[in-house]
């Protein structure tokens, strides 16, 4: 065969195998796989308005507030110090868990003898906090409580620790349990009372003590009712309420001189219940001014946020051959300035390649407070299939396309 024969042949087998690449290259440019859409969120989770920046906190003491969400606010030193009678809140908790009661049951009763007389009068003439008891009076659980919580009766504290738990050192024992389970493990009680100095806490636990006494059906039904009778018709005051004329569900107003005033109240803000520990204030005038302050600026603080608006661009969407459309809300989401510190932000963006104008492109969540809200996004345009143009692009995209 002659040179020329070859190199006709050559060049003939060349072109007909570049014919096959090209319809090849063609039919791979043409068939595939369109890329999926990029979609990048541009809402922040960093909103402003969180009640924290805006209360006015005490200068004195330790304060904390626990809002229904968790979240938490302090002011002071989160050292445990003498909580005074703040402990009967423990003590109460300890006497239901050990007798469970219904809310409204009466439980076991005790009659009152001549050792609760004598124990009364050491206490009184002492100048401690105390509830009258009389020789042969009947006193029920619920009546020892409801003098112990409300009336803040150190005898009736003594009561229930002798009667229930047989003495104080199993008093001790069982409430370090109780406390270890509740997660207060900066709490610790000596007594029931308060009295001894050796009852300590932080005002971080103590705001979570009254959380968890606020959400017991039985404490939340003495605390809401605030009896001063006994089912016999023995009577005591409310010593538990403070600043009753703002609206406060008081939990504890005691003092000791090594605690301080201390003082432990709810207060409803918008729609949630927020609860304020105060410990180691220099005096009751010095404790009403500053919790007046502290409880208009938390009424003041604690407002809904809008964490989206209703038609707000959260996100983008970019094809690879240069369209792009912005996802929008199609509702607001507003949760409580008390949940802003713990809020997180997510796109869960519909995987796909084209959108039409209006179309489902997935959702935002948003989670505050525990609790997700969902919302739907829309698309605001169009992207189309890209055109011929684009997918003859150079043989490498193409390649990469087919390779994912």
């Amino acid at each position: 065969m002659s040179g020329a024969r070859r190199v006709r042949r050559l060049l003939s087998g060349l072109v007909a195998l570049a014919v096959v690449l090209g319809v090849v290259y063609g039919a791979a440019a043409l068939l595939s796989p369109v890329p999926r859409l990029h979609v990048e969120q541009t809402l922040s989770s960093a909103v402003d308005g969180a009640w924290s920046e805006t209360l006015t906190l005490p200068a004195d003491g330790s304060t904390a507030l626990i809002a229904a969400s968790g979240s938490t606010v302090t002011a002071g030193s989160d050292e445990p110090r003498p909580i005074a009678g703040v402990a009967k809140v423990v003590l109460a908790h300890l006497v239901l868990d050990a007798e469970p009661l219904a809310p409204g049951s009466p439980g076991a009763a005790i009659t009152i003898d001549q050792r609760h007389i004598e124990r009364y009068r050491e206490l009184d003439a002492a100048g401690a906090r105390t509830v009258e008891v009389r020789f042969g009076q009947t006193w029920t659980r619920r009546d020892l409580l409801a003098a112990t919580l409300i009336g803040s009766g150190n005898n009736t504290a003594e009561l229930l620790v002798d009667e229930v738990f047989g003495g104080l050192e199993a008093y001790r024992t069982a409430a370090r349990a109780w406390l270890d389970d509740a997660g207060l493990t900066g709490t610790t009680v000596v007594d029931g009372t308060g009295l001894d100095p050796g009852s300590l806490s932080t005002a971080s636990e103590i705001a979570q003590l009254g959380r968890l006494a606020l959400e017991n059906p039985v404490l939340a039904e003495l605390l809401d009712g605030r009896p001063r009778t006994t089912q016999g018709g023995a009577a005591f005051a409310d010593e538990a309420g403070f600043l009753t004329g703002l609206g406060t569900i008081g939990l504890a107003r005691t003092y000791t001189d090594a605690a301080g005033v201390c003082v432990l109240l709810a207060i409803e803000a918008g729609d949630e219940t927020i609860v304020i520990a105060s410990l180691g204030q220099p005096g009751y005038p010095a404790a009403e001014a500053a919790m007046t302050t502290l409880i208009e600026s938390v009424r003041a603080s604690v407002q809904p946020v809008e964490v989206v608006a209703a038609g707000e661009v959260v996100a983008i969407a970019r094809s690879a051959w240069g369209q792009e459309t912005e996802l929008v809300a199609t509702e607001a989401v507003t949760v409580s300035s008390t949940e802003l510190d713990g809020l997180g932000v997510r796109l869960e963006a519909a995987s796909r390649s084209t959108i039409v104008r209006g179309a489902d492109a997935g959702s935002l969540v948003v989670e505050a407070g525990g609790v997700e809200q969902v919302v739907r996004l829309e698309s605001t345009s169009a992207i189309t299939e890209p055109g011929i143009a684009w997918r003859f692009a150079d043989p490498i995209t193409v390649i990469g396309r087919w390779a994912g």
